[in-house]
C-alpha cells in the first residue's frame, strides 16, 4: 500500500540572503547599543550619587537631565533589540531601523541647534563654547551620528528591501 503523501516533493522552505549590510548593522547595532548602555550606567552612577547626596538641590535642569536619561536608555534598549531583529530577519527590524536612523536625524538637528545658538547668545565667548564642544564625548556623538545616518540609509537600498520583503507577514 503506497501512501500518498510520500509520492509527492517536499518543496524546501525558500531561504533567504542576508545582504551583508543587515549583517553588518545587526552586529553593529548590538555592540553600539551595549557600548552607550555600559556609559550610560556609569553616568547614571554619578546622577544618582548627586541626587542621593543632596536630594534639595534638584533643578529643572537637573530634572530635564534624568528625562533625557531615560529617554536615552530607551534608544539604546530599541537599538539593541533592533540589532537582535535585524539578524533574525524580522521585517519590524528593518522598519524600526530605519525609523531610528530619522529620530537620531531630527536629534542631530535639535543638539547642532543648540550648540549653534548657545554660541550666538554668548557671543563674547562663541569660540570658546566652539572649542569645547569638541571633545572626546562630542567626537563619539558624530561617530554615532554618521553611524545612524549610514544605518537609515543601508536600510533603505532596493537589495535590503527586497530581502526583508521576501520574508512573509
Amino acid at each position: 500500500m503506497s501512501d500518498l503523501g510520500s509520492n509527492q516533493s517536499q518543496v524546501p522552505p525558500q531561504t533567504i540572503e542576508k545582504p551583508a549590510a543587515v549583517w553588518v548593522f545587526g552586529v553593529m547595532n548590538i555592540v553600539v547599543g551595549c557600548y552607550f548602555l555600559v556609559r550610560m550606567i556609569y553616568g547614571w552612577s554619578k546622577i544618582i550619587a548627586g541626587v542621593v547626596k543632596e536630594p534639595e538641590k534638584i533643578t529643572e535642569s537637573g530634572m530635564l537631565a534624568l528625562l533625557l536619561v531615560v529617554i536615552s536608555f530607551g534608544l539604546v534598549i530599541w537599538l539593541i533589540v533592533l540589532g537582535i531583529g535585524l539578524l533574525t530577519m524580522k521585517r519590524w527590524a528593518r522598519r524600526g531601523s530605519v525609523l531610528y536612523g530619522w529620530i537620531q536625524v531630527v536629534i542631530i538637528v535639535i543638539t547642532l541647534g543648540a550648540i549653534f545658538i548657545s554660541s550666538i547668545i554668548d557671543l563674547h565667548n562663541a569660540p570658546r563654547i566652539l572649542w569645547a564642544s569638541i571633545n572626546l564625548n562630542n567626537a563619539l556623538a558624530v561617530i554615532r551620528w554618521v553611524y545612524m545616518v549610514l544605518l537609515l540609509i543601508f536600510m533603505k537600498t532596493e537589495k535590503v528591501k527586497r530581502a526583508f520583503g521576501a520574508i512573509g507577514g
